[in-house]
């Protein structure tokens, strides 16, 4: 069996951000994720990580999307007690779950970072992200939570494919080292 990967798939604005300020992905509702490929990369996933704020704000959406895959929210507070229940809090070292992780061998699939932009960020710049797949949306916000914090740099990725999809959305997949 081939090595777990922990992969970002995101999609970010022409200027780099994720969400608008208040946290809403209100201008991603006109794209199909069909489009991209959001089902075969889905299928390839088995175990999320997710912010504890990106969490929340998924739940409000209605039925929790993700429901067969693990999910480990990254959090110090309690969860819902109704939330679906193969999602669990995580509050201790994230390197810690990194190992953990990469060690089990149960063929789940790869593990999605999927955000916020502080969990994506300890992730790229901890090393511990191996792929990252960037959509960029042809719209310009402003202003909102950007991809990459301020102390953000010194990660080198390696172009590996892009493409451009009809919606004029551009993905970059880039590895972040050897895998």
């Amino acid at each position: 069996m081939g090595k777990k990967l922990f992969r970002i798939y995101i999609a970010v604005s022409l200027d780099g951000f994720i969400a608008r300020t208040n946290g809403a992905v209100d201008w991603l509702d006109q794209y199909d994720p069909a489009e991209f490929g959001f089902d075969d990369f889905l299928d390839s996933v088995g175990t999320l990580i997710i912010g504890r704020n990106t969490f929340d704000q998924v739940m409000e959406f209605g039925d929790w999307p993700y429901e067969a895959r693990r999910t480990i929210v990254l959090t110090s507070r309690d969860l819902p007690e109704d939330r679906p229940a193969n999602i669990e809090a995580y509050g201790g070292s994230i390197i810690e779950l990194v190992d953990q992780l990469r060690d089990s061998r149960n063929g789940d699939g790869d593990i999605w970072v999927v955000g916020g932009g502080s969990v994506v960020t300890q992730f790229l710049f901890g090393g511990f992200a191996d792929q990252l797949d960037i959509f960029t949306v042809p719209e310009v916000l402003g202003d909102g939570i950007s991809l990459f914090g301020r102390d953000a740099g010194g990660i080198k990725p390696r172009l590996l494919a892009s493409e451009r999809y009809n919606s004029g959305v551009v993905r970059s997949q880039y590895g972040l080292h050897d895998i």
